[in-house]
Parts: structure tokens; C-alpha cells; sequence
């Protein structure tokens, strides 16, 4: 285990973000091998059902740790902010309404990456949607996720270019 009491909050906060990028990066070289591997796999609802499985396991885990007295878009806002994604993204959180926000990625380090490895882009679209399922639906089950745009899509007139996708989170009644 590591020897926390013994370390600056600056150096756990280094080696646990190192980590954090390692981690990451393992669940792309693993994602790029099952779909060189096993295309069927990577293509199919198992897949999906992985992605949503990692989601709603996060969200969990998130729940043992976060104490928040938040409802509704409140508290989804306030696991999204302690989530992988704003571990490794500039998030952008826009409530439209105590049942309904929008979440941003801005620059995705992940399409940053697939350039970098020569690929057009990253597709997130039905991964990134069971995914954000399984975490939201986790904290609430009136929870639904949809996907507004997200590479390869064209983005809507007057969104910026360094919004790389953009996702609808609403609670039903």
C-alpha cells in the first residue's frame, strides 16, 4: 500500500494522476487489441454492455466516497465533477434546468490521441454512450444520456471548434 502519511498531498496528487494516465492508456491498447483480435466482440452488445458495466461500477465506487446532500442535476453534476472524465478532460457542465444538463468535452484527450496514432478519429458514439448510461443510471435511475454529436458527427452551427462532443443528461418525472 502506499505510505500516504508519509507523503505531500503535491506527490500523491502526482503519482495518483500518473496512475490515473497509465490506467487510461491501458484501456486503449486494450480497446485497439479487441478490435484488431476480436472485431465481432468489439462491435457487439457484450462490448457495450462492458462500457455500461465500467460506468455504473465508477459511479459506485464515486458513491462510497462523495457526501453530498445534492438532488436531481445537482448531484450529477457533483459525481461528474470527481469522475474519470474530469480526471483527464476539460469538462464543461451547462444546467439547462433542475432535471436536465449538458456535458461538454473540450479538446478530448482521446482524439488528440487517435491523430497522434494516424487514425481520422476516436469513435466514442455508442461506447461513450453505455458508458455515461451505466454512470449516470447508477447514481439515478431516472437517468437517460443522449448523444448530441461526437466524432465523426458535424457540430451544431455556433459550437465551438475545440468542443470535441456534447451529451444530454436528463431526469424523468
Amino acid at each position: 500500500m502506499f505510505e500516504i502519511n508519509e507523503w505531500s498531498k503535491d506527490h500523491l496528487h502526482k503519482v495518483t494522476r500518473e496512475l490515473l494516465f497509465s490506467f487510461n492508456y491501458m484501456w486503449f491498447l486494450l480497446e485497439g487489441w479487441i478490435k484488431e483480435h476480436c472485431p465481432e466482440k468489439a462491435e457487439g452488445e457484450e462490448y457495450l454492455k462492458l462500457s455500461e458495466e465500467f460506468g455504473a461500477y465508477e459511479a459506485g465506487r464515486l458513491q462510497k466516497v462523495l457526501e453530498t446532500d445534492a438532488e436531481g442535476v445537482d448531484r450529477l453534476m457533483e459525481f461528474l465533477k470527481h469522475s474519470h472524465w474530469c480526471a483527464f478532460e476539460d469538462i464543461e457542465m451547462i444546467k439547462i434546468s433542475e432535471r436536465e444538463l449538458i456535458m461538454r468535452t473540450i479538446g478530448c484527450t482521446a482524439q488528440k490521441a487517435s491523430s497522434k496514432w494516424g487514425m481520422d478519429y476516436y469513435d466514442c458514439r455508442e461506447g461513450g454512450l453505455a458508458l455515461r448510461e451505466g454512470f449516470f443510471k447508477k447514481i439515478d435511475q431516472n437517468a437517460s444520456v443522449t448523444r448530441i454529436f461526437s466524432p465523426p458527427d458535424l457540430k451544431r452551427e455556433g459550437i465551438s471548434n475545440d468542443v470535441t462532443c456534447e451529451w444530454r443528461i436528463a431526469l424523468s418525472i
